[in-house]
């Protein structure tokens, strides 16, 4: 073996153990979430957990919240690689089932992730927000504009609403029905619901009270 391969061998031996490292804190971490607030949480107590010593914590991170805040970053890019690069998703309902399965094949892969951004209170919605906004550039009905009267408007906020709320209890129910088949499920109701509602409302006009 040359130094430089020697010196790869070293390099992807670390970057293994480093990622070890932190994914055991990480679910250490929320495996005490589901007992307690972010706020009653220790580092003592978070390393006894995981059986990794405070001076290895305090290598990759200041305190809790330090280490609570590179997890978000963390799970928006994971997020932000599924969502993004599908500008096309919206042209046929067949490309948006596609887009909705990958989101789905996402949660039912990286579970404590995907339950930490979206069913957390403590990430305080900033990663929720952002995904949402990533969305929102790719489903059905996102492009159009409505005037501040049109109840239309609001088609947007309640199908992203609904498509995390029902993933959420997707995840919750055990993730039993296959992600393909969910997929075309949240699929039909959001093109079917967004277009009857469009439909309804479309000769809508101002009424004075």
């Amino acid at each position: 073996m040359s130094n430089n391969d020697e010196r790869l061998s070293k390099v992807n031996a670390n970057d293994r153990r480093v990622k070890r490292t932190k994914k055991l804190l990480r679910d250490s971490l929320f495996a005490l979430l589901q007992e307690k607030s972010i706020n009653e949480i220790t580092v003592t107590e978070l390393t006894e957990v995981a059986d990794i010593n405070r001076a290895t914590f305090y290598f990759y991170y200041t305190d809790i919240f330090d280490m609570l805040n590179q997890i978000q970053n963390e799970a928006y890019e994971l997020f932000e690689d599924v969502l993004q690069g599908a500008e096309d998703c919206a042209d046929t309902p067949e490309a948006f089932v596609k887009y909705v399965e990958n989101i789905l094949t996402f949660c039912k892969q990286n579970t404590a992730i995907a339950r930490f951004v979206i069913t957390r209170e403590y990430t305080n919605n900033k990663v929720l927000t952002k995904i949402k906004k990533l969305l929102a550039k790719n489903v059905p009905v996102a492009k159009e504009q409505y005037t501040h009267e049109d109840p239309r408007r609001f088609i947007l906020n309640f199908a992203l609403n609904a498509l995390t709320g029902t993933v959420v209890d997707w995840m919750d129910d055990g993730m039993t029905i296959p992600p393909s088949i969910m997929a075309e499920f949240i699929a039909e109701m959001y093109i079917n619901g967004s277009l009857f509602a469009k439909n309804k409302f479309s000769t809508y006009t101002k009424v004075d009270e």
